[in-house]
């Protein structure tokens, strides 16, 4: 019996060890994939999950994959994705899967849209407005939710209800709750340099510095804050 016993613990440790493994793998190629900008391996990312698999994690990278075609202005790229990926998002919400995130996903995505097509903004803007508000009366305590709520502050105009003070506010919120969480994976980066983005815009140059620096001590090879940001705010001050 004991056998038995010790036998199924080595079993349940190795079956865990083997999907922790296959997390952090996934993780780090969504990581690779944020760090070198680049669309194949953003891709990639998706294309690990099988089309029934239902996590976060997948979503996530679904909006990996949209936001970086922002970047580039990749429209074509972002056209092609965009629909499975609301399509997805709105089923896990159906499901009661990370809810909260899903719908602050959506909002973002719906922001996306806009960017593109900006007459489309009078049907998304209230779209990505409620979807928001509805993400947040959900759980206000989630890094991802506040982190969407930080960017919808940041760039919406504030006759429209931006205020990049308060978008200050909440990306530092999604700053904390991601430290809580131990996680530094490439959406933590990200929010780091948009609250750096955020800190500049009111006037707060060394805040933002501090951060950018914070971002380089995580990571080194964080381009986008080493080659643009950083030396931006540098010559701000």
């Amino acid at each position: 019996m004991n056998n038995l016993r010790i036998s199924l613990v080595v079993i349940f440790v190795v079956f865990f060890n083997m999907q922790f493994s296959n997390a952090q793998q996934k993780d780090s190629l969504m990581y690779q994939a944020y760090l070198l900008s680049s669309e194949s391996l953003w891709e990639s990312a998706l294309n690990q999950y099988s089309s029934d698999f239902w996590s976060i994690d997948k979503a996530v990278a679904y909006y990996g994959l949209l936001n970086n075609t922002m970047i580039h202005s990749n429209e074509d790229k972002f056209d092609e994705y965009v629909e499975q990926a609301l399509d997805y998002l709105e089923t896990m919400e159906e499901k009661g899967l990370h809810t909260a995130e899903a719908i602050a996903m959506r909002s973002s995505i719906y922001g996306f849209i806009m960017a593109y097509y900006p007459w489309k903004g009078m049907y998304y803007g209230p779209k990505s407005s409620n979807a928001i508000e509805k993400a947040l009366k959900t759980n206000t305590e989630s890094s991802i939710v506040n982190m969407v709520l930080g960017i919808s502050l940041f760039y919406t105009p504030e006759s429209f209800g931006g205020n990049k003070q308060a978008a200050v506010e909440a990306f530092q919120k999604s700053v904390d709750l991601y430290e809580i969480q131990g996680y530094n994976g490439w959406l933590y980066l990200n929010t780091l340099a948009n609250l750096g983005k955020a800190h500049q815009a009111v006037g707060q140059n060394q805040e933002a510095i501090n951060v950018y620096e914070k971002a380089l001590a995580v990571e080194p090879n964080f381009r986008w804050v080493s080659s643009k940001l950083l030396p931006d705010a540098r010559r701000s001050k």
